[in-house]
C-alpha cells in the first residue's frame, strides 16, 4: 500500500469515527424524560385571615359581636407538594415541557382553613442552543379557600365565606439579546363563592408585560406590570341591607355592593448568586409587589359605602435564600411582609380593611427524577 492510500485510509477511518460519534451523540438523548420533585415546608403566619387591627382587638377581648370559628389569629402550617414533569423532544426540532403541581396546606390550630392548589403548565421552544422564543400555557385552580365569616344579609345570619378560583394564562417570551428577555402574558380567571355569598362572584381579565435582565456579578433583575379588570358578576342579586357601617355598633367587614375594580400591579425581583460557600450553591433574592386597586362603582356612597371612592394599596416585600446542597436536595428560607392600606370616605371601611401580615418559612425540596 503506497503512502497516499495509507493517508486516505486513515482519513476515512477518522471521518467514520467522528461521524459515528456525532451520530451517537445525536441519538443519546431519549425522546421523553420524566421528572419528579417533592417538597415539604413549614410556615409561621402571624395573621392567618388578614384580620384588621380592630378585628384582632375584638378577637383578643372575646367580643361576642365578632363572629369567627378561629382558634387563634396566628398559626403554624405545613405545606406539601408533589410535582411530576415530562420533557418531550418533539418533531420539527421542538422541545416541549409539561408539569403538574399539587400543593396541600395544613394548619396546626385552624384546620377549617386548610386548602389545596393545582397547577398545570406546558411550554414549547426550539430545540437549539440560544433559542430565541418560547410559548407557554398555565392553568391554576383552588377548589375551596376559606376567606372568613361574613354576614349573610338575605337572612341576617353569619356564615363562612369560601371561594373557588380558576386562572388561565398564555405567555410568549422573546430573547432580545443574550442578556435580556421580554415577556407578554394574557389571562382570565374567576372567583365563585359558596351559595350564601354568590353576590361576591367575580370574573377578571389581565395583561402583563415583563422583562428579565442578566447583569454582571451574577445578578438577575426582573420586573413586570399587570393591568387587571374585574367584574363583580353577582352584584345585581337582590338583598335587604341589615346594617350601615357608619351607624352599626360594630364596623363589620363586608364586600356587599358593586366590587368592580381596575388594578395596576407592579413586581420587581433581584436575584444574585453568592459564592461564600464552597460546599453549596446559594442564591439570594429580594422581591417587591405592589397592587393599586381602584373600585369603579357608580353607586352612591350611601348605597355602597364599602366601594364608592375606595382605593386599596397593597404591597408585599420578601427576601429569600435558596441553598442547593446537592443536585437532588435544596432548601428555601424566606420572610414575607404584607400590608393593605385602604383609602375611603368612611372611616369604618378603613378600620375594617387595613391589615398587616408576616410569614416566616422554610421549604425542603428533593428531586427524585
Amino acid at each position: 500500500m503506497n503512502l497516499l492510500s495509507r493517508k486516505s485510509l486513515i482519513l476515512f477511518l477518522l471521518l467514520f469515527l467522528i461521524s459515528g460519534g456525532a451520530e451517537a451523540r445525536k441519538h443519546s438523548y431519549p425522546v421523553t424524560e420524566w421528572g419528579l420533585r417533592v417538597s415539604a415546608g413549614t410556615v409561621y403566619n402571624d395573621n392567618l385571615l388578614r384580620f384588621s387591627s380592630a378585628d384582632i382587638d375584638r378577637f383578643d377581648n372575646f367580643d361576642e359581636r365578632f363572629a369567627t370559628p378561629m382558634e387563634t389569629i396566628d398559626d403554624f402550617e405545613m405545606e406539601f407538594s408533589i410535582r411530576p414533569s415530562i420533557r418531550w423532544r418533539a418533531p420539527l426540532n421542538l422541545m416541549v415541557d409539561g408539569d403538574y403541581n399539587l400543593k396541600a396546606v395544613k394548619r396546626a390550630q385552624n384546620s377549617i382553613t386548610d386548602y389545596q392548589t393545582h397547577t398545570f403548565s406546558v411550554s414549547v421552544r426550539p430545540r437549539v442552543r440560544g433559542y430565541k422564543w418560547s410559548l407557554g400555557y398555565r392553568a391554576f385552580r383552588i377548589p375551596s379557600y376559606y376567606l372568613r365569616v361574613y354576614r349573610d344579609r338575605d337572612y341576617n345570619e353569619y356564615h363562612a365565606a369560601r371561594f373557588m378560583n380558576w386562572d388561565h394564562s398564555a405567555e410568549i417570551e422573546y430573547r432580545l439579546s443574550s442578556k435580556a428577555w421580554l415577556s407578554l402574558r394574557a389571562g382570565i380567571g374567576t372567583y365563585y363563592y359558596n351559595e350564601k355569598f354568590t353576590e361576591y362572584d367575580s370574573e377578571y381579565s389581565e395583561g402583563t408585560g415583563g422583562i428579565r435582565l442578566y447583569l454582571p456579578a451574577k445578578v438577575v433583575l426582573s420586573g413586570s406590570y399587570t393591568r387587571r379588570i374585574s367584574d363583580n358578576v353577582g352584584k345585581d342579586q337582590a338583598f335587604i341591607p341589615q346594617f350601615n357601617p357608619e351607624t352599626s355598633a360594630i364596623s363589620e367587614d363586608s364586600e356587599y355592593g358593586d366590587s368592580d375594580f381596575n388594578e395596576d400591579e407592579f413586581r420587581v425581583r433581584a436575584r444574585r448568586q453568592l459564592g461564600f460557600l464552597t460546599w453549596a450553591d446559594v442564591d439570594a433574592s429580594l422581591s417587591y409587589r405592589l397592587r393599586r386597586r381602584v373600585y369603579t362603582t357608580n353607586r352612591s356612597i350611601v348605597d355602597d359605602p364599602f366601594h364608592r371612592g375606595r382605593l386599596d394599596n397593597r404591597f408585599e416585600i420578601s427576601p429569600s435564600f435558596d441553598v442547593a446542597l446537592t443536585k437532588q436536595f435544596s432548601v428555601n428560607l424566606y420572610y414575607l411582609h404584607e400590608e393593605r392600606d385602604t383609602e375611603s370616605d368612611y372611616e369604618a371601611v378603613i378600620q375594617a380593611k387595613n391589615f398587616v401580615r408576616r410569614e416566616y418559612g422554610m421549604t425542603l425540596t428533593y428531586t427524585i427524577l
